[in-house]
């Protein structure tokens, strides 16, 4: 069976931006709007990019 590698960045940029948000609520870590969005929008266009070409590469 091979790995499907879309589904394996989803999974690493859930966890990572649950990671950072888990931090922000500890208080290791000071987030606002304006420096959260860029980084949930850098992870939805990641993955977005690796499913677009994942199914172009007939993955």
């Amino acid at each position: 069976m091979k790995p499907d590698f879309a589904t394996f960045v989803q999974g690493l940029s859930v966890l990572a931006l649950g990671t950072v948000l888990l931090l922000d609520q500890a208080g290791q870590v000071s987030l606002d709007f304006g420096s959260l969005a860029p980084i949930v929008l850098t992870v939805l266009g990641l993955v977005l990019l690796v499913g677009g070409l994942a199914k172009r590469d007939g993955a």
